[in-house]
């Protein structure tokens, strides 16, 4: 089997290019898939990753066809971009179609629903086109061209992360083409319990300072639980300030909000850290607070940390947390449910210990890697057995 995969981005902070990442080498070494990949840049962590493992790539440049934001008086604008991307992707599509004749791909797969410019080559090619959705978008997404019936018609196969998010899929589509394969996780299995420092009790958020992370009910929380007199609780969030200026305010209302709350010395702000088996080792719960999760890596990841999970009550985190047997779920949006269930946590030990337990076995037997790329190359398989 020989695949040309697109990329919606040449970084590898977020969650979607890890998870590529992983099934890439896996396709590659274990199923001995024959992999090239499309970059919509030059320079990159994923580039120099894909070196690494020896995959091959190429590189052209696109931004994608949809915009996240809509109604805050620019919309004009941002049409005008989600135009020129796929202008700009459909000339690709074009030109690549010469370039790419003579590879003989057997199929075409994309990561994200960002890029349109891989269903495009895939149609030009005569070859069929699988598109690996990873997002539930923002809440006012600008689609343009590649919304729902556009993926569904120029796919021959719609791989979703989560059920949530096919169900989501099937208010617009029919789902013939619709299969839910949960992420595989490479996080370390079997890690050890580290004794931390029990003068406090210390919670950790991670995700990047955007909107959709939800970090606003964690900070709420604390400042809910100050009140009620749990001095020694801390929260710690780890994650990158986007710089885009259509959401680089968030991470400066968040500090404000701390600020405003006097919660300096209850709220930490780690910025982008690099070793999270070591910061989890530090900690006591990890929150899940997304408004709309598709699913939540690092929900498995905390897990498999040993910590408890506490995850809110919508996308796909339920899938991931059963409530009260392998994590607890709060209402989104809701700081006080949240603080409740903190609250229970740090006074019945026991409780915890006991839930995280069973989270850390759920981890290891569920969302592997393996069984993903399994999964995923089984669908493969089957699109190219069916055309």
């Amino acid at each position: 089997m020989k695949i040309l995969v697109v990329t919606h981005d040449s970084n590898f902070s977020g969650g979607a290019n890890r998870s590529l990442y992983t099934v890439l080498t896996k396709l590659k070494d274990d199923y001995d898939v024959d992999i090239e990949v499309l970059l919509p840049k030059k320079n990159g962590e994923l580039n120099k990753k894909l070196d690494e493992a020896q995959i091959p790539w190429f590189n052209y440049r696109y931004f994608g066809v949809i915009s996240g934001i809509r109604n805050d008086g620019k919309d004009i604008l941002r049409l005008g971009k989600v135009y020129v991307g796929f202008i700009i992707e459909y000339c690709l599509s074009v030109m690549l179609k010469s370039k790419l004749r003579n590879k003989n791909y057997d199929l075409i797969y994309t990561n994200t629903r960002l890029p349109i410019v891989g269903a495009l080559i895939a149609k030009r090619l005569k070859i069929p086109h699988v598109c690996h959705v990873r997002e539930f978008g923002t809440v006012k997404p600008l689609w343009g061209f590649w919304g729902y019936q556009r993926i569904y018609d120029l796919s021959s196969k719609i791989i979703l992360i989560s059920h949530a998010l096919q169900k989501k899929f099937e208010e617009y589509v029919i789902s013939d083409k619709l299969v839910t394969i949960h992420n595989g996780i490479d996080s370390p299995l079997d890690l050890p319990k580290v004794k931390k420092d029990a003068t406090t009790f210390d919670l950790l958020l991670t995700g990047r300072l955007v909107p959709d992370k939800g970090h606003k009910d964690a900070i709420e929380a604390i400042n809910i639980l100050k009140k009620r007199g749990y001095t020694n609780i801390r929260l710690h969030i780890a994650g990158s300030s986007p710089t885009r200026t259509h959401i680089s305010w968030y991470a400066d209302q968040m500090r404000k909000l701390v600020k405003d709350l006097s919660l300096d010395k209850e709220i930490v702000f780690l910025g982008e850290v690099k070793d999270m088996t070591f910061i989890r080792s530090q900690m006591d719960i990890e929150l899940m607070c997304a408004i709309c999760e598709t699913f939540g890596r690092v929900t498995v990841e905390g897990m498999r940390s040993h910590l408890l999970v506490i995850g809110s009550n919508t996308g796909g985190t339920p899938e991931i947390i059963e409530d009260g047997k392998t994590g607890l779920l709060y209402e989104q949006g809701n700081p006080q449910d949240l603080a409740d269930n903190i609250e229970k946590v740090y006074k019945d030990r026991n409780f915890m210990k006991r839930i995280e337990e069973a989270g850390y076995i759920h981890s290891q037997i569920n969302f592997t890697a393996d069984k993903n790329v399994k999964e995923i190359y089984q669908e493969l398989e089957s699109v190219l057995n069916h055309n």
